[in-house]
């Protein structure tokens, strides 16, 4: 059994510490949100089919997307991110304190390769004080499911790592995206999960079709926490 770190609680997660840390670490002063971006993107007539402007947009619809399974983000992207785009905290019913999130996003449609995820192993090293070590899980964003080699990736990594699909529109729709997938693995739960676990439910999609997507369980029941709205998790 991995021993369970001793962790300092972040008083207030969602508005002390993310206050501090949009204010200190905003790299694109231009836009904080997708309805910025959006409004940024078309002031500045950058193509919505640009590298920058659909990850920009992946970025954007992961932290409003994650913000279901309890995590509160900041955009971090630019030339000096250290690998990070997103970093915030990830609040759980089973936990008294919020775990430090650093996220990574892949908004092309292809492969992830399995040394992706290693790499997740130092991507901490980028991040500011108070945001490394113990306490810290590294999230890596994909459009695909993953494969048999990411799923063994992120059992064998060495530090906390959450795999989760974000499906959704590829830039220019109405910023909402789904979950579909969700991995972890032992490294964290040895911070404090007992009790959670991953499970599908059925969603209506398009014209009246029927999708799959992944929620948390707690307990066995599905939980989402309170209060979240389309946008949330936005900085």
């Amino acid at each position: 059994m991995i021993p369970r770190p001793r962790l300092s609680p972040l008083p207030n997660p969602r508005l002390s510490t993310l206050s501090r840390l949009s204010s200190s670490s905003s790299s694109t002063p231009a836009h904080t949100s997708l309805p910025t971006f959006l409004a940024h993107a078309r002031a500045t007539s950058l193509s919505p089919t640009s590298t920058v402007y659909l990850g920009t947009y992946y970025e954007y619809l992961c932290a409003r997307t994650l913000a279901r399974l309890g995590f509160t983000l900041t955009r971090t992207g630019g030339r000096s991110d250290a690998g990070i785009d997103l970093r915030g905290t990830w609040q759980l019913p089973c936990l008294p304190y919020a775990l430090r999130a650093l996220v990574q996003c892949k908004a092309h449609r292809g492969k992830i390769a399995p040394e992706t995820v290693r790499g997740l192993e130092g991507v901490g090293v980028g991040a500011p004080g108070g945001w490394r070590g113990e306490g810290t899980v590294g999230v890596l964003c994909g459009r695909r499911e993953a494969t048999r080699g990411v799923r063994e990736a992120v059992r064998r990594c060495g530090v906390p790592v959450v795999w989760v699909m974000v499906d959704g529109d590829a830039g220019e729709g109405d910023g909402v995206g789904r979950v579909r997938q969700v991995l972890w693995n032992e490294r964290v739960m040895g911070l404090g999960l007992e009790g959670m676990g991953v499970g599908v439910r059925h969603v209506v999609e398009g014209e009246g079709g029927l999708g799959r997507e992944a929620v948390l369980l707690w307990k066995g029941v599905p939980w989402e926490p309170e209060g979240v709205e389309e946008g949330a998790g936005e900085g």
